[in-house]
């Protein structure tokens, strides 16, 4: 399957259930970032993907893969391009099933 997003050279993981908090710290550390990087404006707002994550979790959805893109610079590892796909809990290894991106 081709996404509509290309990410190159990526750190992955997929699962069959429902991703934890560890194993996407360990992947997509850039899920967890607080704060914009330095370089950008005061006029962009940041919203962690974390907080995002936090709240669709709340309405039964779960990260069953996500991805990064690699980094050279290590200080911009925290804000790096990510990807998380979501299902409900139960669909996860469905075939065709809603999902969030």
């Amino acid at each position: 399957m081709r996404l509509a997003s290309r990410f190159g050279r990526v750190n992955l993981i997929r699962r069959d259930r429902p991703l934890t908090h560890d194993e996407l710290f360990a992947h997509v550390p850039s899920v967890f970032g607080e704060e914009k990087h330095e370089s950008r404006s005061e006029r962009y707002t940041y919203i962690p993907t974390i907080k995002l994550l936090d709240n669709l979790k709340r309405e039964g959805f779960q990260p069953f893969f996500a991805c990064q893109t690699r980094v050279r610079d290590l200080s911009k590892r925290e804000h790096t391009k990510h990807m998380l796909r979501l299902r409900r809990e139960g669909q996860i290894t469905g075939q065709q099933v809603p999902e969030i991106i």
